[in-house]
C-alpha cells in the first residue's frame, strides 16, 4: 500500500494491544523526545507519547520505506522532518483513553486530528465552556446527546489544531455541520468526522486542503493472519 497523493492517512493504535516494551519505544525517539519521555511521571502518558511517534515512523516506513530508526525533528507538533534528507510531512497527533492516533499527509497541508473516548461526563456544563448557544440548542434538540457532544468536541479540538487560533475564537466558531455530516466545511476548512472501535471513540480530522479528504484509516498492530 502506498500513500495516495493528496490524501490524509490516519494510523491508530490501542495501547493495550501493542506489546512493545518501553525500552524499544524509547530507542525510536530523538534525543529531545527521549528527555520528554523520561520527564513524564505517569506511565500511561509515557506510552501515549512514545506510541504516537512510533505510529508516525511506522507510517513512513510502510509507505515510503523510510528506516524506522531515522532521526527526526517535530516542529510545533505539526511538521515531521526527516533529519537526514530534510523531507517534511504534515502531521497531527491525538490520544484518549487507550487509543493513540496520528494523521499524516504526503502533500503540503495543515492537519488537525482529535479523538475522544466516550464516557460519562457533565455534557451541559462542558458545553457552556466551549460551544455557542446555537450549538447547545442543537444538541438539546438532537436526541443523541452523547454522540453529538463528542462530534462537536472533536471538531473544536481539530479546528484548534489546524488553525492554531486562540481558544475563544475556536469556541465561537459555529460547527453544527460537523455534528450531522461526516464531511463538512467550517470557515474554509474541510473536515471528516465519525466513530472508531464500534462507537467507543469519536474522531474529527480537519485540513485546509479539500483534496486530501476523505481520510484513510489504518489500525496497528495489524491482526495476524492464521496459516
Amino acid at each position: 500500500m502506498q500513500l495516495t497523493k493528496n490524501k490524509i492517512h490516519v494510523y491508530f493504535c490501542d495501547m493495550q494491544q501493542l506489546s512493545m516494551t518501553d525500552k524499544s519505544l524509547l530507542e525510536l525517539l530523538n534525543e529531545s523526545d527521549q528527555a520528554r519521555f523520561q520527564a513524564f511521571k505517569n506511565k500511561s502518558r509515557q506510552r501515549q507519547f512514545a506510541i504516537a511517534r512510533w505510529l508516525v515512523k511506522q507510517a513512513l516506513n510502510e509507505q515510503f520505506n523510510i528506516d524506522i530508526a531515522h532521526d527526526y525533528y517535530l516542529h510545533e507538533f505539526r511538521l515531521w522532518q526527516i533529519k537526514a534528507t530534510g523531507s517534511n510531512f504534515p502531521v497531527s497527533i491525538s490520544h484518549s483513553g487507550d487509543m493513540v492516533a496520528v494523521a499524516l499527509a504526503s502533500s503540503p497541508c495543515a492537519i488537525g486530528i482529535d479523538i475522544e473516548k466516550h464516557k460519562k461526563r457533565n455534557f451541559q456544563a462542558l458545553l457552556q465552556v466551549f460551544s455557542t448557544e446555537q450549538e447547545q440548542a442543537f444538541i438539546s434538540n438532537g436526541g443523541d446527546t452523547s454522540r453529538l457532544f463528542y462530534r462537536l468536541w472533536t471538531a473544536k479540538e481539530a479546528f484548534f489544531k489546524v488553525t492554531q487560533f486562540a481558544n475563544d475564537l475556536v469556541y465561537k466558531q459555529e460547527m453544527n455541520q460537523c455534528m450531522t455530516q461526516s464531511l463538512a466545511t467550517v470557515a474554509g476548512f474541510h473536515s471528516q468526522s465519525g466513530e472508531l472501535e464500534k462507537g467507543a471513540y469519536s474522531f474529527c480530522v480537519m485540513t485546509d486542503n479539500a483534496a486530501v479528504i476523505p481520510v484513510e484509516f489504518i489500525k496497528l498492530p495489524k491482526p495476524s493472519v492464521e496459516p
